[in-house]
């Protein structure tokens, strides 16, 4: 006899639309979703890329409360949590993946090919 799962729903996590979020933001998107679900799924898509770690938000008492953003990261995102009193992780830099673009388009050089006939004279 095969043990199947005891859940079967195959729910899936709404994410916040917000620019950052935490984790309270996530259980109030997704009420129905049970929280230890929501934070297993949350970690998957931590380790899949799809959401990044960018801080905490600084409190009094007590652990405080861990900022989450959907990648891509932006510096703009990262400027705008920094400005909202977020204490950002210290690998922040990291998270903006940069790609150069040039408006330039990519010269090719071309090797002419010696003929074999030239080269056994």
């Amino acid at each position: 006899m095969t043990q199947s799962r005891k859940n079967k729903t195959n729910q899936c996590i709404v994410w916040p639309k917000k620019a950052y979020f935490i984790i309270d933001d996530i259980f109030a998107e997704n009420p129905s979703v049970i929280h230890i679900s929501t934070r297993v799924k949350l970690s998957k898509a931590i380790e899949e890329g799809k959401v990044a770690e960018i801080g905490v938000v600084p409190g009094g008492k007590g652990r405080p409360k861990k900022v989450y953003a959907l990648t891509p990261v932006t510096k703009t995102l990262l400027n705008k949590a920094d400005q909202d009193g977020i204490s950002l992780v210290d690998n922040a830099d990291k998270l903006v993946h940069v790609v150069t673009v040039s408006s330039v388009p990519s010269q090719s050089t071309v090797t002419p090919i010696i003929q074999h006939s030239t080269l056994m004279k």
